[in-house]
C-alpha cells in the first residue's frame, strides 16, 4: 500500500513537474515570439525612419544644391551690379563735370553778352562781326600761303640769276638738310632724291652722298619737283658707285 502510495505520488509529482515544465516552456516560447514580433515590428519600423530620412536627405541634399545654385547666380547678378553701379557712377560724374562746365560757359556768355549790351551791340551784329572776322582770317591764312608761294618764286628766280652772274656762286640749302636717294640711273647719269620744293631745294645745290658714314661723292641739282628733285653725280667726286639707299647731306 504505501509503495502504492509512493508510486502515485512520483507519477502526481513527474505529471506536475511536466506541466510545470511545459508551462514555463509555453510562457518562454511565447515570450520569445512576443520579443521576435516586437523586434520584427521595432526593425520594420526603424527601416521606415530610415527610408524617410534617406527621402528627407535626398529632398534636403536637392534644395541645398538649388540654393548654392541660386546663391552663385544671385552674386553673379550683384557683381553685374555693382558694375553697372560703378559704370552709372562714372557717367554721373561726367555728367555733372559737363554740367558745371556748361554753367561756366553760361556764365561767361551772358556776361560777355551784358558787355555787348552795355556797346549797344545786338546778338545779330555780333553774330556778323563773327563771321566777317573769320572770313578776314581765311583771307590771312590764303594770303600767307601765297605770299610762300610768292617767296620761294622769288628765291628760284633770284637763284637762276645769282647762277647765271656768278660762277663762284654757291647755292645755299636749308642748314642740316637729310635725305635718301630713291632712284638711280647710270645710262642717263643722273639721280633721284626724296627732297624737293617743300623742303628748299634749289637749282645748282650741292649735297653730298654717304653711304655707312662713308663719302660717296657729291652730286648738284638740275630739276627740283614737289617732292623730288633729279641731281647730276659731280665729276671728280666719284669716290663710289651711287646707290638707291644712299643718303644725302648738305
Amino acid at each position: 500500500m504505501l509503495l502504492r502510495i509512493s508510486l502515485i505520488l512520483a507519477i502526481l509529482l513527474g505529471a506536475g513537474t511536466i506541466f510545470i515544465t511545459q508551462k514555463m516552456a509555453r510562457d518562454h516560447f511565447t515570450e520569445m515570439r512576443d520579443a521576435r514580433d516586437k523586434n520584427a515590428k521595432d526593425r520594420d519600423i526603424a527601416t521606415q525612419r530610415y527610408q524617410k530620412d534617406e527621402k528627407t536627405l535626398a529632398a534636403t541634399s536637392n534644395v541645398l544644391n538649388q540654393t548654392k545654385q541660386t546663391l552663385a547666380k544671385t552674386e553673379e547678378e550683384l557683381n553685374g551690379t555693382k558694375q553697372q553701379l560703378a559704370s552709372a557712377q562714372d557717367t554721373l560724374n561726367k555728367t555733372k563735370s559737363e554740367l558745371a562746365k556748361t554753367i561756366e560757359t553760361r556764365k561767361q556768355v551772358e556776361a560777355d553778352l551784358a558787355k555787348w549790351s552795355e556797346l549797344g551791340v545786338k546778338p545779330d551784329q555780333v553774330r556778323d562781326m563773327i563771321a566777317a572776322l573769320q572770313r578776314n582770317k581765311d583771307a590771312i591764312v590764303a594770303l600767307e600761303d601765297e605770299k610762300k608761294i610768292l617767296s620761294r618764286n622769288v628765291e628760284v628766280l633770284q637763284n637762276r640769276i645769282n647762277i647765271l652772274l656768278g660762277q663762284d656762286y654757291e647755292v645755299p640749302l636749308p642748314a642740316g638738310t637729310k635725305g635718301s636717294v630713291v632712284a638711280v640711273d647710270p645710262k642717263w647719269n643722273f639721280v633721284v632724291i626724296d627732297r624737293g620744293a617743300t623742303n628748299g631745294m634749289l637749282e645748282g645745290g650741292v649735297l653730298m652722298v654717304h653711304r655707312n658714314s662713308q663719302l660717296v661723292g657729291k652730286i648738284r641739282i638740275r630739276e627740283v619737283l614737289q617732292n623730288r628733285s633729279v641731281a647730276s653725280p659731280m665729276p671728280g667726286w666719284n669716290l663710289g658707285e651711287i646707290e638707291e639707299g644712299d643718303q644725302v647731306i648738305y
